[in-house]
């Protein structure tokens, strides 16, 4: 009777352990679709640090998964911050109006211009605060 009592206490702690680190800690996720390649590819598994939104500063670079809706995450590179202007013009980015060498981009996958006014109907050539 100990043994199993040892046991349901080790199992319990487990359970408790597993749920703070889920919560708190880090999560799983699945990579759906190819948006992200060459960096991320679909199906590739990742490990999400959750303590980095409250310790740490979001930058442009940063790759970040939110919410999309109820049912979705999306994985997404930061391209530009609160106060920024974004155009994407001729293949290239550029934020502030300086161009920004995306390094990580295969260069033969071509990107439809666009602009921070055009990107979800926006009424500003800046990003608003909180976007």
């Amino acid at each position: 009777m100990k043994k199993i009592f040892e046991w349901l206490i080790a199992i319990i702690i487990a359970l408790a352990l597993l749920f703070i680190v889920r919560t708190f800690l880090f999560i799983g996720y699945i990579v759906d679709g190819e948006s992200m390649e060459p960096t991320f590819h679909d199906e590739d598994r990742l490990i999400v640090n959750k303590l980095v939104k409250n310790i740490g500063q979001i930058n442009n670079g940063d790759v970040i998964v939110f919410h999309a809706n109820k049912e979705a995450d999306f994985i997404k590179r930061v391209i530009g911050l609160p106060g920024d202007t974004v155009e994407m013009k001729n293949n290239k980015l550029y934020i502030n109006g300086t161009h920004v060498n995306e390094r990580y981009l295969n260069n033969d996958i071509k990107t439809d211009d666009f602009s921070t006014r055009t990107i979800q109907g926006s009424k500003s050539d800046v990003i608003p605060n909180g976007e």
